[in-house]
């Protein structure tokens, strides 16, 4: 009777123990905010047809923040392609892709596109 009263009260406090540190592994806002701008970028910003026509291929690499109203403020840009650039900033920068996520603004965010020909 008493090794089950130990057991139970050392699987109840291995259960709250766990609870409590996948509590804080939990992800963060500007964690969430991050993977939901990366998806969303990857639905946007597709290889464009004239690229893939006129065989151009490079990095994209995109510094920017995100404004109060969910639109995109390019910081910097780092390119191997000039067009492909281009192409990128106006796509993300056209739309608010992110115009529900509620925080946190102002960070900065970094991403990078690879476009290739397979």
């Amino acid at each position: 009777m008493k090794a089950i009263k130990l057991s139970q009260t050392f699987f109840v406090a291995l259960f709250i123990g766990l609870f409590s540190i996948s509590a804080t592994y939990a992800a963060s806002p500007a964690a969430v905010t991050a993977m939901n701008l990366r998806q969303k970028f990857v639905q946007l910003v597709q290889y464009p047809e004239t690229a893939v026509k006129s065989a151009l291929v490079g990095e994209v690499e995109v510094v920017f923040t995100l404004n109060d109203d969910g639109s995109v403020n390019v910081k910097s840009i780092t390119s191997s392609n000039d067009e492909l650039a281009k192409y990128v900033k106006d796509k993300i920068t056209e739309t608010a892709p992110c115009s529900e996520c509620v925080s946190p603004f102002n960070q900065y965010y970094k991403v990078k596109f690879v476009f290739k020909l397979t």
